[in-house]
């Protein structure tokens, strides 16, 4: 496979708390991206949640997301 996928990253540490935006997710096509998104946003989370960018259907948002480190 070639080519990259991009994900947006929400996450939150209580059932009490709204799942927030971490920021957003690119890896190489086929790599695992739970594993890079643990290795990258940390695993003490109670979820950790990977959205494919092509499934988001923004109405109000930013216009254009760049990676985060």
């Amino acid at each position: 496979m070639t080519g990259r996928v991009r994900f947006l990253v929400l996450a939150r540490r209580a059932y009490s708390e709204a799942l927030e935006y971490h920021g957003v997710l690119e890896v190489p096509a086929g790599e695992d991206a739970a594993r890079l998104a643990r290795e990258r946003f940390g695993s003490d989370w109670l979820e950790l949640v990977l959205a494919p960018d092509a499934a988001v259907h923004w109405v109000i948002g930013p216009p254009a997301l760049e990676p985060t480190a």
